[in-house]
Formats: structure tokens, C-alpha cells, sequence
């Protein structure tokens, strides 16, 4: 399981790399860019911890896609976003915010798959 988690961070880096790159190099990297690859799934833990959604090993799905649109959401601002609004950081925090409200939904909407 542990070994997975990495994978999917390593992942995640692979794709946002570019994007980290080229938001340093206008000074637009913040810590909000860099930490979701790691925050967002110790929030679904918790989230999922706390009882909220459905109860199902079959749930773990929803890290990955946590990670894949978090990712998307990241290069999206990066690439698109930041050209038109120049509030870089405030760009950053919405992203990771977008990314919180993610996880919740998914726990909220995700349908309960039996075994």
C-alpha cells in the first residue's frame, strides 16, 4: 500500500514538473503548488477516518484521482490562469483549495461499490 503511495507521488511529480519549472521561473512557486501531492491524501485519511462518505477498501480509488486532477488543476493555473490573473499566489491557494473541496466531494459522491 505504501509502495503505491509513492508511486503515485512519483507520478504526480513527473506531470507536475514542467509546471513547477515554469512557475519558478516567473517567481510563482509557492508552497501551496508543492504540497498537494502529500496534503491531499493524508486529508482524505483523515476525512475518510472521521467516518465521513461511504466505508469501502473499494474507495481507495479516490486517491489517485485526487492526484490526477489536483495535478490537472495545477497546470491548468500555471499554464492558463496565470496569464490573465496575475495574483500568482492567490492562483495557488485556490488550487489547493479546489483540491480539499475535491477530496469532500468525492467521500460525498462517490458511489458505494459492494464487494
Amino acid at each position: 500500500m505504501v509502495e503505491a503511495f509513492f508511486i503515485f507521488i512519483l507520478i504526480y511529480v513527473a506531470f507536475a514538473l514542467l509546471a513547477w519549472i515554469n512557475a519558478k521561473s516567473r517567481g510563482a512557486l509557492y508552497w501551496s503548488d508543492l504540497c498537494p501531492p502529500v496534503v491531499l491524501p493524508l486529508f482524505w485519511v483523515a476525512v475518510t477516518s472521521s467516518g465521513y462518505g461511504h466505508q469501502s477498501l473499494s474507495h481507495i480509488v479516490e486517491v489517485p484521482i485526487v492526484l490526477i486532477l489536483s495535478v490537472l488543476f495545477l497546470n491548468i493555473r500555471v499554464f492558463v490562469v496565470d496569464r490573465y490573473k496575475k495574483n500568482y499566489k492567490v492562483n495557488s491557494y485556490v488550487v489547493l483549495g479546489l483540491g480539499l473541496i475535491l477530496v469532500l466531494s468525492l467521500r460525498t459522491f462517490m458511489p458505494y461499490l459492494p464487494q
